[in-house]
């Protein structure tokens, strides 16, 4: 057993051993085989004939390949370091005055040596590679920059030259003849194949595409109403996901209706191989124009308000509820125009004023658009019975945008920058097709998992109950994969409308930042660009901070059993990383190294130090009240002669509303330096405490049952501690009292303790016990008693001298 036991363990080592060796020589082979790959591109690149579409091929190839060097590199890093222990184990070779080693020890360290150092060699020969990969995928984006470049500001003739129009109208001989020679040459190839087997293909992919159009089309939609209707869960996700069966349908069924006319013409051998480009781009068109129509149904849904997902009113849908399609099929007439134009060849001039043509009607169009929407949008003021508007920033800017984009459009036209005037016009349709498709799957994504992690409906019954969690947690973990879906979305839908300006360039004017050298200083390029970039990095991280401040305040926070403070604390420490990591990532995109970052810290600690000192005081301290959390947003504190309830701790001082409704503004280091009176801190109980004076010619027994109904009686009194009533001071004409009870917050004391100053006045009148001691003397008995001593004191006094009375 034992014998077969070390078998097994020697036929493991061989063939790990083996194992081992076979992964070495392909890494090995990768690295080479990555070499020469590269040297294949570069020649390529080399190349001056080399087009747009041949640099794309080869930008795709970087990227591949620089992860398949880093995965060699990474595969021979721990042989390596494996290596350098072994031969550090083995020791160095030994001198030529000491004692000589074996010879196998001489052989060991010779293999070691050769082996770490064909390690070593290949892991310094990918690194390489993987530096001039990335230096060749720049290289390829700049040639892709300066080629776009060069075809959008390439100047021809304006569309309002009228030799342009002059040539057109010289020229257009020759262009009738060569649509005349296609238009021949098809239906030549229709006659020679004009059989009975092609005329029911033909007929048959017609007839598929007529029912696939109109009702199958109608069919589908119908059915998907229904299935969502019936399976999802009465929620939003039945608007959502009906608008989305809605664009599926209405884009599916005209794309495969033209795809089967394509498909019964090819196969009947009526499709000249130069149209087969034409038809194909009839099929995408087709289906856009489905997608335009479908989006406009889910988005507007004109006639059924209540499947309505965007905010606008009847009347306001029905001023721009036609826009979104006519925009399109210029849009779509005008490619294929342009494919038509290449197909025949059509002459220089004829395409210049095609191009520019449709270039300016797109933008008419969507100028027209932007003018029924401004008018749906006064269209739905108006109907706003408080005279308050919808507020849509995002809209307006968009609109924005889009006015400067058809405005840069026409004059580009009108410059003669058409190639340019196309590329914009174009790319307006674009973005705005793929941001309200990404405005549907958002709607889609956040409706879906809203219901599925909802404790409401049954789907998320039934995972609360099999992951074993609460509800307010499966709500939490739905808010969080809902954040996550929704931010892969938008990183999606930007790679698409950023696709056409280049693999790797957010600017169609990327080539101006090649012109600005920049000026040099300690070492660091400071550059329009690079200032500019900076800007607006720290522009999209303080609106990414924001946004997420804005998702945990309004939903992840609430779902959680937090207290007030504790959720304003977290929003406030993500706004404090979110600020650090925008001004680390501007910093470093500028060139501020963390070593040159600590040289300037030095040199600005003396500042910091002297005009700073303030500001930096109230920060710490800010980062103090956020970690220890002495006082937090809704405590009633008393700070001084102020008091009121802590809204918001910010950066450099914290706000307090006070109980007249205005706002005191108290520096942060004033908290951690200074006596602060929290009353609420611990959440703790409130005590109410009345003051009695009483008679002394009434029982006390009878006062303190009469005071201790009351306090019971009151329903925000608590039952424990139970209320007192204290015997303070024994007077000869007034008992003092003093009535204590509890309630369930301090902010409950003052209404509490109005209450029972009522209901004690009222108890201890009906039970005929006058509170506040004997009455005072009125002034009639007041002059009645000082006649009463006058006439004493006269009685007192001797009778007046005989003489007197004489």
């Amino acid at each position: 057993m034992l014998k077969t036991l070390l078998r097994i363990l020697l036929l493991a080592l061989a063939l790990s051993a083996v194992t081992l060796a076979r992964a070495q020589e392909d890494a090995f082979s990768i690295v080479d085989a990555a070499r020469a790959e590269l040297d294949r591109m570069k020649a390529t690149l080399a190349d001056p004939k080399a087009d747009d579409r041949d640099l794309a091929g080869l930008r795709e190839r970087i990227d591949p390949l620089t992860l398949k060097i880093e995965a060699a590199i990474a595969q021979l890093a721990p042989q390596l370091e494996a290596a350098d222990q072994r031969l550090a184990q083995i020791g160095a070779k030994p001198a030529a005055d000491a004692a000589p080693e074996s010879a196998d020890v001489t052989r060991e360290r010779d293999a070691q040596t050769a082996t770490r150092q064909k390690l070593d060699d290949t892991i310094k020969r990918g690194r390489l590679i993987e530096v001039e990969a990335r230096q060749t995928g720049d290289e390829i984006t700049q040639r892709r920059r300066g080629l776009l470049a060069q075809k959008l500001f390439e100047r021809s003739r304006s569309v309002l030259d009228p030799t342009l129009w002059r040539d057109v109208v010289s020229e257009a001989p020759r262009d009738v003849a060569s649509v005349g020679a296609l238009g021949a040459n098809w239906s030549a190839v229709v006659q020679r194949n004009a059989d009975p087997s092609s005329l029911a293909i033909v007929a048959a992919s017609l007839v598929a595409a007529f029912i696939l159009l109109f009702p199958a089309r109608r069919t589908l939609a119908t059915l998907g109403e229904r299935i969502v209707a019936k399976q999802a869960p009465k929620s939003r996700l039945r608007r959502s996901a009906t608008a989305l069966f809605r664009v599926f349908a209405a884009t599916v069924a005209p794309l495969l209706a033209a795809l089967c006319v394509f498909w019964g013409l090819k196969t009947a051998g009526w499709m000249p191989l130069n149209l087969e480009r034409n038809f194909v781009g009839l099929i995408w068109a087709s289906g856009f124009l489905g997608f335009a129509h479908g989006m406009m149904r889910a988005l507007l849904a004109p006639g059924r308000p209540s499947w309505r997902l965007a905010n606008f009113s009847d009347a306001a849908i029905a001023e721009i509820k036609n826009q979104p399609f006519w925009c399109m099929l210029i849009f779509v007439v005008g490619r294929q125009v342009d494919r038509f134009n290449e197909t025949i060849v059509a002459s220089l001039s004829a395409s210049i004023a095609t191009t520019g043509l449709f270039a300016v009607l797109n933008a008419i169009a969507f100028a027209i658009a932007l003018r029924r929407f401004r008018a749906a949008r006064r269209v739905e003021a108006a109907e706003k019975t408080d005279g308050e508007a919808v507020s849509r920033p995002w809209l307006n800017i968009a609109r924005g945008l889009a006015a400067i984009a058809v405005f840069v459009v026409l004059v580009a036209a009108a410059t003669g920058y058409v190639a340019l005037a196309q590329f914009l016009a174009n790319q307006v349709i674009w973005i705005s097709s793929v941001l309200s498709l990404a405005y549907l799957l958002l709607i889609v994504i956040d409706d879906l998992i809203t219901a599925a992690f909802s404790s409401g409906t049954g789907i998320g019954r039934s995972l609360s109950e099999g992951m074993g969690a609460r509800p307010e947690s499966l709500e939490q973990i739905g808010v969080v994969l809902s954040g996550l879906i929704r931010v892969i979305l938008i990183a999606v839908a930007a790679s698409f409308v950023l696709a056409p300006w280049g693999v790797e360039s957010t600017d169609v004017f990327g080539w101006l930042r090649y012109g600005v050298t920049g000026v040099q200083l300690g070492g660091i390029t400071i550059s329009v660009a690079g200032v500019l970039g900076a800007i607006a990095l720290v522009v999209i991280g303080v609106a990414l901070t924001r946004g997420v401040q804005r998702w945990l305040d309004r939903d992840l926070l609430p779902k959680t059993r937090m207290d007030v403070g504790l959720k304003a604390s977290i929003s406030t420490g993500v706004g404090y990383l979110g600020g650090v990591g925008v001004i680390v990532i501007s910093l470093a995109y500028l060139g501020f190294s963390l070593d040159r970052l600590a040289i300037v810290a030095g040199a600005l600690s003396v500042g910091i130090g002297f005009g700073l000192q303030a500001i930096i005081s109230n920060f710490v301290s800010g980062i103090i009240l956020l970690a220890e959390r002495p006082i937090k947003a809704g405590d009633w504190i008393v700070i001084g002669s102020d008091q009121g309830n802590v809204r918001r701790i910010s950066v450099r001082s914290t706000e307090i509303e006070l109980f007249d409704r205005s706002t005191l503004i108290v520096p942060n280091s004033d908290f951690v330096t200074k006596s602060v009176k929290n009353v609420t801190h611990g959440a703790p109980t409130g005590r109410v405490q009345i003051d009695l004076a009483v008679s002394s010619a009434i029982d006390p027994a009878q006062v303190k049952r009469v005071a201790m109904e009351v306090a019971k009686g009151h329903p925000a009194v608590l039952g424990f501690p139970e209320p007192q009533l204290l015997f303070n001071t024994l007077g000869a004409s007034t008992n003092n009292f003093s009535l204590f009870c509890n309630v369930q917050s301090p902010r409950q004391v003052g209404s509490v303790k109005s209450d029972l100053n009522f209901a004690l006045v009222k108890a201890f009148a009906d039970a005929k016990m006058p509170l506040g001691g004997p009455d005072a003397p009125s002034m009639v008995d007041a002059v009645d008693r000082v006649a009463e001593a006058l006439k004493g004191v006269a009685l007192l006094a001797p009778p007046p001298p005989a003489s007197m009375n004489r």
